[in-house]
């Protein structure tokens, strides 16, 4: 069996696969063992024909280090502008036929985008 080797950067990481690369990958039932990783960790897995995972190996690359309290902070301002952009949208659309939902993120990137400059 051929097994071809993909390295990335963890994004997310469960018991049932890994997010490497923007791309969702599921363990193989044939898998000998299910190593763990950490998001942000460096790592190489190998895949069979069908794209499950049979290995995990760690490249030593460091996990985040992001602290909890950072990226909850992070989170709460994310979703406190993406709040007032939906509010602000949603009144806009009572009055003006050509808004619509795809608006508000279009409109929160910007607020936000002002939000981490000041």
């Amino acid at each position: 069996m051929t097994l071809s080797n993909v390295e990335g950067i963890v994004e997310a990481f469960n018991d049932k696969g890994i997010k490497l690369n923007g791309e969702l990958l599921n363990w193989s039932q044939f898998a000998t063992q299910r190593a763990t990783a950490a998001r942000g960790e460096q790592v190489r897995i190998k895949l069979d024909a069908k794209g499950f995972i049979r290995e995990l190996e760690s490249l030593g690359g460091s996990p985040a280090t992001e602290s909890p309290a950072v990226s909850r902070d992070d989170r709460i301002t994310r979703l406190a502008v993406l709040k007032a952009a939906a509010g602000f949208v949603g009144r806009m659309g009572q009055s003006r036929e050509d808004v619509n939902s795809s608006h508000v993120l279009q409109l929160a990137d910007k607020w936000l985008a002002w939000v981490e400059e000041n």
